[in-house]
């Protein structure tokens, strides 16, 4: 079984995890995409231990009126994912028992986010292929 860190091109070991979640029931899907991508991630920088752990942060924003079941694939029932590489996963979770970030971040979370349905990905990329302009 491999491990979930890798080595990045310049040496250093990266974690990736991705939360997959869900929008606060009563949200429209317009109010949720707004919010999680010019309020909250406003917020979530703010804290000093977010920058400090958090290699890259970038957010994956679903588009739930694309229909794939003539494709035959179905949706994942998600409505985004918060992708987050650190250095360890021992990073990661430091940031998300800060004080700062349980007393800013955790009550904005609640504003728009169903917690209770969060799931979480662990893993490493392996980039294949990638088209040059």
């Amino acid at each position: 079984m491999a491990s979930a860190i890798r080595t990045t091109t310049k040496g250093n070991w990266l974690v990736k995890i991705t939360f997959f979640i869900k929008k606060k029931d009563g949200l429209s899907d317009e109010e949720f995409h707004k919010h999680w991508s010019e309020n909250h991630a406003e917020i979530f920088l703010s804290v000093p231990i977010a920058r400090q752990n958090i290699v890259k942060y970038s957010q994956f924003h679903s588009d739930s009126s694309v229909n794939l079941a003539p494709y035959g694939i179905g949706m994942a029932g998600f409505d985004g994912g918060a992708n987050m590489w650190a250095y360890s996963l021992e990073d990661v979770f430091a940031v998300f028992k800060d004080e700062e970030y349980l007393r800013v971040v955790r009550p904005d979370e609640e504003q728009f986010l169903n917690s209770a349905e969060t799931v979480a990905m662990l893993g490493w990329e392996e980039d294949k292929w990638e088209k040059s302009s």
